[in-house]
């Protein structure tokens, strides 16, 4: 498993305009820009290594990124409408939280730099979802979780 500062070094090698902005601990946030296609994007990316003794599920470890500027369009009659495959964030309904990759295939782990996969993934995201801003067919792949895969509901897809 790969430390936080393991996960700070790395991101401040590969990715050297995302700034950390907050630190406590085991967890960190960074704040960066993407610009995939036309839009540039603000993203911020929250993660928190989970200790090797606790019993964990890679969607309650995962890392959680979002967009903060420009906000993400909502389009209820397009294709996977309102906003394709992201979770519910409780606390800001306007900040979702991107479905990056699929946790129940194992396509991550607390082994893997968010460097060489999360900030990747997300301007892979964002890629797709200017397309989707186009055309209202979602192209980007992906899949939503069962209700069992989800367990107890903390995290939920408002995507379909």
């Amino acid at each position: 498993m790969i430390g936080i500062d393991g996960q700070i070094a790395a991101m401040a090698e590969r990715w050297p305009s995302f700034a950390v902005v907050a630190r406590e601990g085991r967890s960190a946030e960074w704040e960066g820009s993407l610009t995939p296609i036309q839009k540039r994007y603000r993203i911020r990316m929250n993660y928190t290594v989970p200790l090797a003794i606790e019993m964990f599920s890679i969607i309650d470890v995962q890392p959680r990124v979002q967009v903060i500027g420009p906000l993400l369009e909502r389009h209820p009659e397009f294709d996977e409408g309102p906003v394709p495959h992201v979770y519910l964030n409780r606390q800001n309904v306007e900040l979702p939280y991107l479905c990056l990759f699929d946790p129940f295939s194992r396509e991550w782990s607390p082994d893997d730099l968010l460097a060489d996969t999360t900030v990747h993934w997300a301007s892979r995201y964002l890629y797709f979802y200017e397309g989707w801003l186009v055309t209202g067919k979602w192209l980007g792949g992906g899949r939503h979780p069962t209700t069992a895969e989800l367990g107890n509901g903390n995290a939920k897809s408002i995507a379909a």
